[in-house]
């Protein structure tokens, strides 16, 4: 019984402590959007729609997109060889050059990543995907932002 109750007790933290992903998101006033395709498989017309998509969505939750910053988010996509198939990976990622505290070196850091492995069925697949992952991204934006 004392176990169980652990258990239950352990669910009910674990609830509590319920975080969107590692990163944190908070005081990100501006970045630059990049897309990045790695791969001739995927048809360049997806680079513009794809910054588009950055931008649209960075313009719904207050992210300056017009200037130059040496914070980028980017979209890289790519293929991968899943045993014998190909699959689309598709990556969100938000870098920025940061300083260390001890050493006062500059370094470039990721500080927030999302990705997603899928064969894709059809040339909506890519758009749905990253669709949902800006979603996600502007979702844990205004949770780490209230």
């Amino acid at each position: 019984m004392k176990l169980f109750k652990n258990i239950i007790a352990f669910a009910m933290l674990a609830q509590l402590a319920y975080a969107q992903t590692p990163f944190d998101l908070g005081g990100i006033k501006s970045y630059y959007p990049v897309v990045e395709i790695s791969t001739n498989r995927v048809d360049t017309k997806y680079k513009n729609i794809l910054l588009d998509m950055i931008k649209e969505t960075s313009k719904e939750i207050g992210i300056n997109t017009e200037n130059f910053s040496s914070r980028s988010l980017a979209f890289l996509v790519s293929y991968i060889s899943v045993d014998d198939m190909l699959a689309l990976k598709l990556e969100l990622l938000l870098g920025e050059t940061m300083m260390r505290l001890d050493t006062k070196d500059k370094v470039f850091v990721i500080s927030y990543m999302s990705g997603r492995i899928f064969v894709p069925e059809d040339e909506d697949d890519l758009i749905d995907n990253a669709q949902s992952m800006l979603e996600n991204f502007a979702n844990q934006y205004k949770e780490d932002n209230l």
